[in-house]
């Protein structure tokens, strides 16, 4: 990933920040969506080049693909706050962090339990087998435990971690995946391949293509 070769991607820029404000309103306001919903609209149809409409297309169409998973999202009960994106250091690799929304569930007895979530709503690639499939919620999987990692650091002395609170969903797949009870041993092998990455970063050799003076690096 040193000298990859970057394509352009779809960022969601009006739906991500929707997101994000309805999860953590108090009421879950659906009004949020809807502005969201028109300002899309309106986007769409001042859009200059065919691309772009495209994009916003897309966006739209990913709006209302978290609209019909709110029931799958199971956050009913749950306190939702908002979260800032964070940078997770991880045995010399920096990881970036970006919770949709933190969780806090009181609790009568002992402490309140954290967590955060993450939405994902790229559509990305249908997996056409069982085997596609694991992967991607495998992938998930690793995610979840590195959002618990960030939740663990964050937590007010007062509070607990809580893996159960620690989830990613896809919204096109209705997918929702935590942090596993015995996420341990998988995140000492994440810090394991992060080791392994900042010790030989510096050393990787640039592909025959690779043009320095032409290179933008990413922080």
């Amino acid at each position: 990933m040193r000298y990859e070769r970057l394509s352009r991607s779809l960022i969601y820029r009006l739906l991500w920040p929707a997101v994000s404000r309805f999860l953590s309103s108090p009421t879950r306001d659906r009004r949020i969506l809807a502005e969201c919903r028109i300002a899309l609209e309106e986007a769409i149809k001042g859009a200059q080049n065919p691309q772009q409409k495209d994009n916003l297309t897309y966006e739209l169409n990913a709006l209302a693909a978290f609209e019909r998973s709110l029931n799958a999202l199971e956050i009913g009960g749950l306190n939702l706050e908002k979260a800032a994106p964070r940078r997770l250091e991880i045995e010399g690799v920096t990881v970036s962090v970006r919770p949709s929304a933190h969780i806090r569930v009181s609790r009568q007895r002992g402490s309140d339990l954290h967590g955060a979530v993450v939405i994902d709503v790229a559509k990305g690639v249908d997996p056409k087998t069982d085997d596609a499939k694991a992967r991607l919620t495998e992938g998930m999987t690793h995610s979840a435990i590195i959002l618990h990692q960030h939740v663990v650091e964050t937590t007010p002395e007062e509070g607990k971690p809580s893996p159960d609170h620690c989830f990613i969903f896809h919204t096109h797949r209705q997918e929702r995946v935590a942090a596993p009870a015995s996420y341990k041993k998988t995140y000492r092998n994440i810090e394991a391949v992060c080791r392994n990455i900042a010790r030989s970063w510096d050393g990787i050799p640039p592909p025959a293509n690779f043009d320095k003076k032409r290179a933008t690096y990413r922080s």
